[in-house]
């Protein structure tokens, strides 16, 4: 807990965090129903509806705190509860190195702390799925662990993976604990997997397989990176630290006191959770660095079966290794106290803690300068407040035609357009994405060539009706083109950083 919030001091304030696919607006719409009809909106379901209903009591500022208080929190005292037999100084060093550590680094400066709940709540739902309690207490158990994880489906498929192996791991488990553990686990993914079935499935862009596929954010190679928690495909998420040269003696440090810890508790343990631990720290990374490279003409032939663009982030994946890191370096810690006396114990649990330190020395400063709280411009809630009064039923289009925006007001903030969240109307934005691998620029669900056109400000008349757009809202002040053609478009409202027009007579 002291390691989570010595890397969130400083992030606190008014408004809300806008940090790139972490965003939320002030004052919530309403969803337009239950059953979300496109893949970006159940990427965000149902945490954008749990959203909307505690906002009418907490302020989404607020919510977005405690999520990333949680994450980092739960992480930590997880991972410590994992090794707690073994002492103190084992506990802390696990607790420590699972907050501190590249993967989470790299999975804040994306934006991404509702996933990073599902990593946090590994340790808790294991806990529960092995606890003794009777079974029905230890699915209430296992609900309660998996709770802040099933607020994505990222979350619930990990939270649910996790109980059924949690399950399986013990040898008292008979098949209807098994069995009754998988049914809870597919009931709390039915919010995001009945909509999906409805829309047909969510079948992922082949490139995407290349866009999010691990990198080498060392000089050491992709599986080094891996191992060591990296490797996350957007440049903009590695911490400015990742090839310094005692960084990377301090990330290799950490993998050989896990290899340590692995060496000195294969008596304790037998070999069969000796093997456990040693492929819960290996096989994610060696697997993924497999299907970034070697591999990646599977990667890329199964994006097109529904339900695999969940998978199609590689380096989130990392998790299970990330956290078997973690507790191999706790129990090494436990067994030279045991073995050394606790003195020793302690003076490893220190190292180890300043190990986890120098593998990502920026951490903090890196997530200070990413989640700072802001208030959206007074002008929001005019701009906002215009399109819901308009009359029908409006079908909105955001311009510029980009996923994200980084307008003046924000700071240099980068975020995902946030619009959608704001208005009851349909919202049409960009859904495309732009990854540099290697040089090359690839671009995952560009769509056709109207999107093309539009991204270059070439917005037509007869483009706009095709799609059903009544209106259009334009944001200013940030990177992008703007519509160059506006014959027919009546401004509905002008403020300093939007305009709002209705293109019902666009001509």
């Amino acid at each position: 807990m002291v390691s989570a919030f010595w890397v969130l001091r400083g992030t606190w304030g008014s408004g809300q965090y806008l940090v790139r696919d972490f965003v939320a607006v002030p004052d919530p719409a309403l969803p337009r129903g239950l059953l979300p009809d496109t893949a970006s909106a159940l990427r965000a379901w149902p945490l954008d509806g749990v959203t909307w209903a505690l906002a009418l009591v907490i302020p989404t500022g607020v919510q977005q705190a405690v999520m990333l208080v949680a994450a980092l929190v739960l992480a930590g005292s997880g991972a410590g509860l994992l090794v707690a037999r073994h002492g103190a100084a084992a506990s802390a060093a696990t607790s420590g190195l699972a907050v501190w550590n590249p993967y989470v680094t790299e999975r804040l400066l994306l934006g991404q702390p509702p996933t990073l709940l599902g990593y946090a709540v590994m340790p808790w739902v294991l806990l529960a799925a092995r606890s003794r309690a009777p079974l029905r207490r230890r699915l209430v158990l296992v609900l309660l662990a998996a709770a802040p994880a099933v607020l994505t489906p990222w979350g619930g498929v990990v939270a649910g993976l996790t109980a059924v192996l949690g399950t399986l791991s013990r040898e008292d488990r008979r098949p209807r604990d098994v069995a009754a553990t998988g049914v809870l686990a597919a009931a709390w993914c039915l919010p995001w997997v009945v909509p999906a079935l409805v829309v047909g499935g969510v079948r992922a862009d082949p490139l995407g397989a290349v866009a999010f596929a691990l990198a080498d954010d060392t000089g050491l190679g992709t599986w080094l990176s891996a191992l060591f928690g990296g490797g996350v495909w957007g440049t903009a998420a590695r911490p400015r630290s990742r090839e310094d040269p005692l960084v990377l003696v301090a990330s290799t440090s950490v993998l050989l006191l896990a290899g340590a810890g692995a060496a000195l508790v294969r008596r304790d343990v037998g070999r069969r959770w000796w093997v456990v631990a040693v492929a819960t720290a290996l096989l994610p990374a060696t697997l993924l660095t497999l299907l970034s490279g070697p591999a990646l003409e599977v990667s890329t032939v199964a994006q097109d079966i529904p339900g695999v663009a969940l998978l199609r982030d590689q380096h989130r994946l990392l998790a299970p290794g990330v956290l078997g890191v973690a507790v191999l370096c706790g129990l090494a810690v436990g067994a030279v106290g045991r073995r050394a006396g606790q003195a020793s114990g302690v003076v490893l649990g220190v190292l180890a803690m300043v190990l986890a330190v120098g593998s990502v020395p920026d951490l903090p400063r890196s997530v200070r300068a990413a989640y700072r709280p802001m208030p959206y411009p007074a002008d929001w809630q005019r701009m906002t407040s215009a399109v819901e009064d308009l009359p029908g039923d409006p079908v909105v289009a955001s311009f510029p035609w980009q996923s994200f925006r980084r307008p003046d007001w924000a700071g240099g903030q980068v975020f995902l357009d946030p619009l959608p969240r704001a208005l009851t109307a349909e919202v049409r934005t960009d859904t495309a994405l732009a990854v540099r691998r290697d040089g090359v620029l690839v671009e995952v669900d560009p769509g056709d060539a109207t999107d093309a056109a539009w991204r270059r400000g070439r917005v037509t008349a007869d483009s706009l009706h095709e799609r059903g757009v009544t209106h259009v809202v334009e944001w200013l002040g940030t990177p992008g083109e703007l519509p160059d053609d506006r014959r027919g478009w009546v401004e509905v409202i002008a403020t300093a950083h939007f305009r709002v027009w209705d293109v019902t007579s666009a001509r």
